[in-house]
């Protein structure tokens, strides 16, 4: 008796798998019908929307470019020693406020990329000036410093923000810079 009943239960399943495939057959058919007969559709809008897509993210937009970061040398003619043309990027973290006793006060810094060129630039100045402070202005503006420890042969400079300047003024500062950057370095590559 045992023995039916285990049949009668896989002839039961093999009629689900059955089933089963059918299904999936004839859904994979419908789709081969339905690509066929929309591929000369499909195909040339892809296509648009993907020529569309990358000739956005390459052109500038001169009205995007809200900020222009200027870095000096602390105590040296009012010259800056990198612009907006030496970076490629930004990002922006916390770390440990140097200034503060406490191990919980963290502050804002943002972390500059330089472009291949500026980042050898960047660790020669940053050789020759340990002990110095290099300085982040925006708009003629004090916005962060960077105490020089030592080299920095990466092309990353970091910048420790005000302590006064709050989550939400960091994060606004942080998506011009990286708007600001973007068009700058599209303006850069339209003049070459």
């Amino acid at each position: 008796m045992i023995c039916c009943v285990e049949t009668i239960e896989h002839s039961d399943q093999h009629k689900m798998n059955l089933e089963t495939l059918n299904t999936k057959k004839q859904n994979k058919e419908s789709y081969s019908i339905f690509f066929k007969t929309n591929c000369f559709i499909l195909i040339p809008l892809f296509l648009l929307a993907l020529l569309f897509s990358s000739c956005q993210s390459n052109k500038s937009d001169p009205s995007k470019i809200t900020m222009r970061p200027r870095i000096y040398m602390e105590k040296e003619a009012p010259i800056p020693i990198f612009d907006e043309y030496d970076l490629t990027s930004v990002q922006i973290g916390t770390v440990d406020n140097i200034f503060s006793d406490d191990p919980e006060d963290r502050i804002f810094a943002l972390w500059f990329g330089f472009d291949r060129r500026s980042a050898m630039a960047l660790q020669k100045e940053t050789v020759r000036n340990i002990g110095k402070r290099l300085q982040l202005s925006i708009g003629g503006q004090l916005v962060g410093i960077h105490p020089i420890e030592k080299g920095i042969s990466n092309g990353v400079l970091p910048f420790i923000l005000s302590e006064s300047i709050t989550e939400e003024n960091a994060a606004f500062l942080y998506q011009e810079l990286k708007q600001s950057l973007l068009h700058i370095r599209a303006e850069l590559l339209e003049q070459k």
